[in-house]
């Protein structure tokens, strides 16, 4: 255990280290601690500091020792404590040098006669390198769920279990600044358990700064709870009922204990759901193609425990963990077709079945520690993680040419075990006078596939050496940021940061003499942020930041997974990451209106590339080509005769893509897409809502491929009962079933065409209910595990 000395010597080590003098502050602090008549500290005091007696400057809430802290300007200010719409001290001050106000008794049986203050924030806020949406201000903090909330936040999509920022390629999700290692019905049943009462404000990352990991070419979605105000119990149970094609059912129970000490949360889940799939791919040449059609019925069962627990050891130290495990069994039965052309006359038809099974145990386990250095906010964070996922796939099928009538019968089995490890350590130093974020951190990916395939001869299944391989694949990945933020008068703010980042990887087939693949580089990764507040109606900030896209472990393995005896899919060993260079120019105007101008520029992105030789139609992951993005959004929120909340959301783009291998082609595309979600309250109390929710996407790029048209109408209801304790939802989403996934791409001089229905009318019957005291809000403390992602 790091006693305080060390912490300490610790400290002024890393202040030696960047050069900086602590003794230049401009900024003057104002801190307190709250007591009551037993001399006993007094929590969740509102605190408000005031300049001139009217202009408010910042607002907080005593923590669990009764303590305050603000920094401000040299001035003249009046600090104001209430809690419950009442207050109990209110003194004028001036603020020439650092103030300590020692402790401050008050009498909670009386309070003060005077004016309440209520500071009511701007729905939507920009700050210098995000943007913020303050739920608690809007409809949507009523007798809703969390899911819901994301929902009806400003530059976010939402399609059933898939969340994504506009013009964003996909997201990372965090609670209280904790990476939320969660994804697809997992992340959406852990979204259903929030209370929309329970959320604060959800922040908008569009451009992710030197902190968070450099992997990815997505934003981040930050949702901050409220703090818990009692200690004791509470949960809540939640279920659902869904009709697709077919029926199935869904839920999750949480569990909150909370005292002065332990913090502990815990979470499960379970789905059982089922879809009929339609899909279409077509390999189309001059003088032959290949024309394929699949109807499939997809199963997926899963159950999840997560548990979390924080202890608090003493007044500026607290250690915890978090253990999550995950199991899902993904059952297919597909029924297809291929049909090969030669000349415009039919070869041959192949008619085929196949019957997958996948399941997928998964252990994550997180461990911290936070250290506080001072009473000012200095701190120091070290966490360790760790992944165990052991994927097993199996696919049978057997495939009836109808014209010679020949049965090929073969089974391909996929046995992989990932397992990830890092440790990090982090640096948080505010100073009056600029703010610094500092930290270092290591990642080992090591990973082992064993994939088989097989040929059903006489009466049983023989292997096939040519068609089967192991893979090992090793990645060190080594990381060091750096970040500033400084603010002037208010008005002008600017942050930048760099990261660097060192990758060393290798991947080998056993048997083998060399390595299949080997690579050693490193790159910086900068990012940049200045933001203008002239007045409290117009905000402006200017970003940049770069990226990379490493590729996951599936793309990278150069298995071929056969659909049948003569199609496969298959990654490649030698792709190379990508880089995303982002620039943004936002704007906001009276916190209701946002609008983006922003730039992204791809290079070496990766690509399905589909080829067809010998009669062999496959389809390999490569490196293939360049994409520059030229992006606007626009953004409104309102509440209208205060019980219906609009938002709409616009973006239109220009992306021009450049090959980087004669298979693919270049493209050129202007596209537009908008959204517009409406919760409309039907009552006085609000407790039953309308929800009205369209989304509509003009042709675009995606990876090189241009996507058609989607429109996806739902409609629902929602209603509150029993003091909210009870939330009833029925929603019907895709009501005109037309959210398809359709869309073409030329490789290698044929024109590669899809088209998926993946079920997605559906209709959903949810119910919710919260026991116990509601007002605990449970652990939330979520470590950044973003390497998580890649190992799919």
């Amino acid at each position: 255990m790091i006693n305080r000395k060390t912490s300490v010597l610790l400290f002024y080590l890393v202040v030696s280290f960047l050069g900086i003098d602590i003794t230049s502050a401009q900024q003057r602090t104002l801190k307190g601690k709250v007591l009551n008549k037993n001399k006993l500290p007094v929590e969740f005091v509102h605190a408000f500091l005031l300049k001139n007696d009217t202009v408010f400057v910042e607002g907080m809430v005593t923590d669990s020792l009764g303590t305050f802290l603000f920094k401000a300007e040299k001035g003249n200010y009046k600090l104001i404590l209430e809690q419950f719409g009442g207050e109990y001290f209110n003194q004028h001050l001036e603020l020439s040098q650092d103030v300590d106000m020692g402790e401050i008794e008050i009498d909670e049986s009386v309070m003060l006669e005077g004016v309440t203050i209520t500071v009511r924030k701007k729905l939507i806020e920009q700050k210098v390198d995000r943007m913020v949406f303050n739920v608690e201000n809007s409809i949507a903090s009523q007798g809703m769920s969390g899911l819901d909330a994301l929902r009806n936040t400003p530059l976010i999509r939402l399609q059933n279990d898939n969340v994504s920022i506009v013009g964003k390629g996909g997201v990372a999700i965090m609670v209280n600044d904790r990476m939320l290692n969660l994804s697809g019905s997992e992340l959406s049943n852990y979204l259903q358990s929030l209370r929309s009462e329970d959320i604060t404000r959800i922040e908008i990352i569009t451009t992710p700064p030197s902190k968070y990991e450099a992997q990815g070419n997505s934003g981040i979605i930050n949702i901050i709870l409220k703090k818990n105000p009692n200690l004791g119990w509470s949960g809540n149970i939640n279920g659902a009922y869904q009709k697709t094609s077919f029926y199935g059912l869904g839920g999750n129970a949480t569990v909150n204990y909370q005292s002065n000490k332990i913090s502990s949360t815990l979470r499960l889940r379970q789905h059982d759901f089922s879809i009929r799939p339609e899909v279409i791919r077509n390999l189309v040449g001059t003088d032959n193609g290949i024309y394929t059609n699949e109807i499939r019925k997809d199963q997926s069962k899963a159950i999840g425990v997560n548990y979390t627990l924080d202890f608090t050891l003493s007044e500026r130290q607290n250690i915890g963990f978090i253990y999550d495990y995950g199991h899902s069994n993904y059952n297919s039965n597909a029924d297809g077709a291929s049909i090969y052309e030669s000349n415009q006359v039919v070869d041959s038809t192949l008619n085929t079945y196949q019957k997958q099974f996948w399941k997928t145990p998964r252990h994550t386990l997180n461990a911290y520690y936070d250290l506080k250095l001072d009473t000012l906010g200095k701190k120091v964070s070290f966490i360790g993680n760790y992944l165990n996922n052991t994927p097993y796939r199996v696919n049978d099928f057997s495939s009836i040419n109808d014209i010679t009538s020949n049965e090929d019968i073969a089974r391909n089995t996929s046995d992989m075990t990932y397992n990830i490890y890092s440790g990090q350590a982090d640096f948080m130093l505010p100073y009056n006078w600029l703010n610094i974020e500092t930290g270092v951190k290591y990642t080992l990916f090591d990973n082992n596939s064993d994939l088989e395939y097989y040929n059903f001869v006489g009466s049983g299944y023989v292997i096939n050496p040519q068609n089967s391989n192991v893979f090992n694949y090793e990645e060190h990945n080594y990381a060091a940021y750096i970040s500033m933020h400084k603010d002037f008068n208010g008005i002008w703010s600017a942050k930048a940061g760099l990261r660097y980042e060192y990758t060393s990887l290798d991947g080998q087939t056993p048997g083998n003499d060399e390595s299949i693949v080997i690579d050693n580089y490193g790159k910086l990764f900068p990012s940049a942020y200045v933001s203008f507040k002239p007045n409290d109606n117009h905000a402006f900030s200017l970003n940049y930041s770069k990226r990379i896209n490493r590729p996951d472990f599936q793309s990278l393995n150069p298995f071929r997974w056969y659909i049948n005896p003569y199609m496969y899919y298959a990654g490649n060993p030698v792709l190379m990451p990508s880089f995303n260079d982002n620039v943004e120019l936002s704007y906001t105007f009276l916190g209701k209106l946002t609008a983006g101008l922003y730039n992204q520029y791809n290079r070496d992105g990766i690509s399905n590339i589909a080829r067809l030789e010998d009669g062999i139609y496959s389809n390999v992951m490569e490196n293939s080509f360049n994409e520059n993005t030229i992006g606007l959004r626009l953004n409104y929120y309102e509440t209208f005769f205060k019980i219906w909340d609009l938002s709409l959301n616009t973006n239109g783009t220009f992306t021009k893509t450049t090959p980087t291998i004669p298979e693919a082609e270049g493209l050129e595309v202007y596209s537009m897409a908008y959204s517009v979600y409406n919760t409309i309250s039907l009552n006085q109390n609000k407790t039953w809502f309308l929800l009205l929710n369209l989304t509509h996407d003009l042709p675009y790029v995606y990876a090189n491929v241009i996507i058609q048209e989607q429109l996806n109408f739902s409609p629902g209801i929602k209603a509150s009962f029993l003091d909210k304790k009870v939330n009833v939802s029925a929603v019907l989403s895709d009501a005109f079933k037309t959210l398809k996934s359709e869309g073409y791409s030329y490789n290698a001089g044929y024109r590669s065409e899809f088209y998926n229905y993946m079920d997605q009318r559906r209709f959903t019957f949810s119910m919710s209910y919260i026991f116990g005291n509601n007002r605990v809000k449970g652990v939330n403390k979520n470590v950044k595990f973003d390497e998580k992602s890649r190992a799919n």
